[in-house]
Protein backbone atom coordinates (compact mmCIF):
# COMPACT_ATOMS: atom_id res chain seq x y z
CA UNK A 1 0.00 0.00 0.00
CA UNK A 2 1.36 3.16 -1.26
CA UNK A 3 1.48 6.16 1.40
CA UNK A 4 -1.45 7.68 -0.51
CA UNK A 5 -3.62 4.83 0.03
CA UNK A 6 -2.85 4.30 3.54
CA UNK A 7 -3.87 7.96 4.15
CA UNK A 8 -6.57 7.57 2.20
CA UNK A 9 -7.81 4.73 4.16
CA UNK A 10 -7.19 6.29 7.65
CA UNK A 11 -9.62 9.21 6.30
CA UNK A 12 -11.87 6.92 5.19
CA UNK A 13 -12.07 5.47 8.19
CA UNK A 14 -12.18 8.68 10.17
CA UNK A 15 -15.17 9.87 8.35
CA UNK A 16 -17.34 6.80 8.96
CA UNK A 17 -16.71 7.22 12.38
CA UNK A 18 -17.66 10.71 12.68
CA UNK A 19 -20.97 9.82 10.81
CA UNK A 20 -21.56 6.76 13.11
CA UNK A 21 -21.20 9.65 16.21
CA UNK A 22 -23.34 11.80 14.44
CA UNK A 23 -26.10 9.52 14.09
CA UNK A 24 -25.61 8.20 17.95
CA UNK A 25 -25.68 11.62 19.19
CA UNK A 26 -29.12 12.11 17.16
CA UNK A 27 -30.67 9.44 18.68
CA UNK A 28 -29.21 10.62 22.10
CA UNK A 29 -30.41 13.78 21.85
CA UNK A 30 -33.85 13.59 20.34
CA UNK A 31 -34.23 10.87 22.92
CA UNK A 32 -33.29 12.77 26.72
CA UNK A 33 -32.64 16.00 25.52
CA UNK A 34 -29.54 18.69 25.09
CA UNK A 35 -29.30 19.40 28.54
CA UNK A 36 -29.39 15.65 29.81
CA UNK A 37 -28.38 13.84 27.30
CA UNK A 38 -24.86 12.86 28.88
CA UNK A 39 -20.97 12.14 26.51
CA UNK A 40 -21.09 8.49 28.20
CA UNK A 41 -24.33 7.90 26.75
CA UNK A 42 -23.60 8.87 23.03
CA UNK A 43 -20.47 7.14 23.58
CA UNK A 44 -21.91 3.70 24.54
CA UNK A 45 -24.67 4.32 21.61
CA UNK A 46 -22.06 4.62 19.27
CA UNK A 47 -19.55 2.29 20.32
CA UNK A 48 -16.74 4.33 21.14
CA UNK A 49 -14.51 6.06 24.07
CA UNK A 50 -15.37 9.12 25.11
CA UNK A 51 -12.06 10.60 24.22
CA UNK A 52 -13.03 9.48 20.28
CA UNK A 53 -16.13 11.60 20.51
CA UNK A 54 -13.84 14.66 22.28
CA UNK A 55 -10.81 14.58 19.66
CA UNK A 56 -13.65 14.79 16.68
CA UNK A 57 -15.54 17.06 18.29
CA UNK A 58 -14.36 18.80 21.38
CA UNK A 59 -17.44 18.80 23.41
CA UNK A 60 -21.40 18.41 23.13
CA UNK A 61 -21.98 21.40 21.58
CA UNK A 62 -19.88 21.21 18.93
CA UNK A 63 -21.06 18.14 18.17
CA UNK A 64 -25.24 19.44 18.54
CA UNK A 65 -23.79 21.52 15.57
CA UNK A 66 -21.95 19.08 13.58
CA UNK A 67 -25.59 17.62 13.78
CA UNK A 68 -27.02 20.29 12.14
CA UNK A 69 -24.57 20.96 9.75
CA UNK A 70 -24.88 17.57 8.49
CA UNK A 71 -28.42 18.45 7.87
CA UNK A 72 -27.55 21.71 6.18
CA UNK A 73 -25.44 19.77 3.80
CA UNK A 74 -27.77 17.17 2.83
CA UNK A 75 -30.10 20.47 1.71
CA UNK A 76 -27.12 21.94 0.13
CA UNK A 77 -25.30 18.84 -1.80
CA UNK A 78 -28.01 18.33 -4.67
CA UNK A 79 -27.25 21.72 -5.93
CA UNK A 80 -24.00 22.94 -7.92
CA UNK A 81 -25.44 26.10 -6.77
CA UNK A 82 -23.29 28.41 -10.04
CA UNK A 83 -24.57 26.02 -12.56
CA UNK A 84 -28.01 23.95 -10.91
CA UNK A 85 -30.54 25.83 -13.57
CA UNK A 86 -27.82 28.87 -14.45
CA UNK A 87 -29.72 30.08 -17.05
CA UNK A 88 -33.11 29.57 -14.93
CA UNK A 89 -33.17 31.18 -11.38
CA UNK A 90 -37.09 30.69 -10.81
CA UNK A 91 -36.27 27.00 -11.84
CA UNK A 92 -33.64 26.38 -8.91
CA UNK A 93 -34.72 28.89 -6.50
CA UNK A 94 -38.04 26.07 -6.95
CA UNK A 95 -35.62 23.27 -6.14
CA UNK A 96 -34.01 24.86 -3.04
CA UNK A 97 -37.16 25.95 -1.39
CA UNK A 98 -38.84 22.38 -2.04
CA UNK A 99 -35.68 20.23 -0.23
CA UNK A 100 -35.52 23.42 2.48
CA UNK A 101 -39.39 22.78 3.42
CA UNK A 102 -38.59 19.03 3.28
CA UNK A 103 -36.01 18.99 5.34
CA UNK A 104 -37.11 21.89 7.85
CA UNK A 105 -40.67 19.65 8.46
CA UNK A 106 -39.18 16.02 8.71
CA UNK A 107 -39.85 14.80 12.26
CA UNK A 108 -36.20 14.71 13.33
CA UNK A 109 -35.59 18.10 11.90
CA UNK A 110 -38.46 19.38 14.38
CA UNK A 111 -37.33 17.29 17.97
CA UNK A 112 -34.25 18.40 17.26
CA UNK A 113 -35.49 22.01 16.82
CA UNK A 114 -37.66 21.72 19.64
CA UNK A 115 -34.44 20.56 22.36
CA UNK A 116 -32.46 23.44 21.12
CA UNK A 117 -35.34 25.67 22.32
CA UNK A 118 -36.03 23.96 25.44
CA UNK A 119 -32.00 24.39 26.18
CA UNK A 120 -31.12 27.48 24.72
CA UNK A 121 -31.68 29.95 27.97
CA UNK A 122 -29.51 27.37 29.59
CA UNK A 123 -26.65 26.83 27.05
CA UNK A 124 -26.38 30.24 25.00
CA UNK A 125 -23.31 28.91 22.88
CA UNK A 126 -25.62 26.20 21.89
CA UNK A 127 -27.66 28.71 20.05
CA UNK A 128 -24.68 30.41 18.21
CA UNK A 129 -22.98 27.36 17.21
CA UNK A 130 -26.34 26.27 15.86
CA UNK A 131 -26.85 29.03 14.26
CA UNK A 132 -23.87 29.38 12.32
CA UNK A 133 -23.70 25.26 11.64
CA UNK A 134 -27.11 25.56 10.24
CA UNK A 135 -28.75 29.02 8.77
CA UNK A 136 -25.95 30.98 8.32
CA UNK A 137 -24.60 28.49 5.73
CA UNK A 138 -27.79 28.43 3.76
CA UNK A 139 -27.93 32.02 3.75
CA UNK A 140 -24.47 32.56 2.67
CA UNK A 141 -25.22 29.62 -0.02
CA UNK A 142 -28.05 31.04 -1.27
CA UNK A 143 -26.58 35.18 -1.55
CA UNK A 144 -23.99 33.87 -3.35
CA UNK A 145 -25.90 32.08 -5.46
CA UNK A 146 -27.85 35.46 -6.26
CA UNK A 147 -24.80 37.00 -6.55
CA UNK A 148 -24.03 34.92 -9.54
CA UNK A 149 -27.16 35.73 -10.72
CA UNK A 150 -25.99 39.41 -10.29
CA UNK A 151 -22.98 38.50 -12.43
CA UNK A 152 -24.90 36.97 -14.96
CA UNK A 153 -27.29 39.60 -15.72
CA UNK A 154 -30.19 37.70 -14.49
CA UNK A 155 -31.09 39.08 -11.44
CA UNK A 156 -30.90 42.20 -9.54
CA UNK A 157 -30.12 41.80 -6.00
CA UNK A 158 -28.82 44.96 -4.41
CA UNK A 159 -28.27 43.06 -1.16
CA UNK A 160 -28.05 39.52 -1.31
CA UNK A 161 -27.73 38.25 2.07
CA UNK A 162 -31.28 40.52 3.25
CA UNK A 163 -32.86 38.64 -0.37
CA UNK A 164 -31.70 35.57 1.25
CA UNK A 165 -32.91 36.03 4.70
CA UNK A 166 -36.25 36.98 3.47
CA UNK A 167 -36.41 33.56 0.96
CA UNK A 168 -35.48 31.71 4.05
CA UNK A 169 -38.16 33.10 6.04
CA UNK A 170 -40.28 32.91 3.97
CA UNK A 171 -40.21 29.16 3.51
CA UNK A 172 -39.96 28.44 7.41
CA UNK A 173 -42.90 31.00 8.75
CA UNK A 174 -45.82 29.61 9.93
CA UNK A 175 -45.18 26.02 8.00
CA UNK A 176 -42.59 25.51 11.32
CA UNK A 177 -44.20 27.03 13.67
CA UNK A 178 -47.74 24.91 12.91
CA UNK A 179 -45.34 21.57 12.35
CA UNK A 180 -43.28 23.09 15.92
CA UNK A 181 -46.75 23.84 18.23
CA UNK A 182 -48.41 20.48 16.78
CA UNK A 183 -50.58 22.16 15.13
CA UNK A 184 -49.87 20.55 11.74
CA UNK A 185 -47.40 18.51 11.95
CA UNK A 186 -47.69 17.19 8.49
CA UNK A 187 -48.73 19.67 5.86
CA UNK A 188 -50.52 18.46 2.78
CA UNK A 189 -48.37 18.94 -0.52
CA UNK A 190 -51.06 21.54 -1.78
CA UNK A 191 -49.99 23.87 1.44
CA UNK A 192 -46.24 23.47 1.19
CA UNK A 193 -46.07 23.68 -2.79
CA UNK A 194 -48.32 26.79 -2.15
CA UNK A 195 -46.09 28.29 0.38
CA UNK A 196 -42.67 26.93 -2.27
CA UNK A 197 -44.46 28.94 -4.73
CA UNK A 198 -45.23 31.87 -3.47
CA UNK A 199 -41.60 32.58 -1.68
CA UNK A 200 -40.43 32.04 -5.56
CA UNK A 201 -42.85 34.44 -6.76
CA UNK A 202 -42.13 37.14 -4.30
CA UNK A 203 -38.38 36.68 -5.03
CA UNK A 204 -38.59 36.76 -9.06
CA UNK A 205 -41.27 40.08 -9.01
CA UNK A 206 -38.45 41.93 -6.75
CA UNK A 207 -35.35 40.91 -8.54
CA UNK A 208 -36.02 39.35 -11.90
CA UNK A 209 -34.13 41.27 -14.94
CA UNK A 210 -36.66 39.29 -16.92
Amino acid sequence: MTVAESVGCRTERSDRKRASIIAAATTVFLRDGYGRASMDAIAREAEVSKQTIYHHFGGKAALFGAIIEERCRRLLSPFSWPEAGADDPRATLTAIARQFVDIMLAPSSLSLYRALMAEVARFPKLGRVTYESGPSRIVAAISGYLNEQNAAGRMNVPDTVFAAEQFYGMLTGHLQLRALLGVESSPSPERTERVVRHAVDTMMCLYSRR
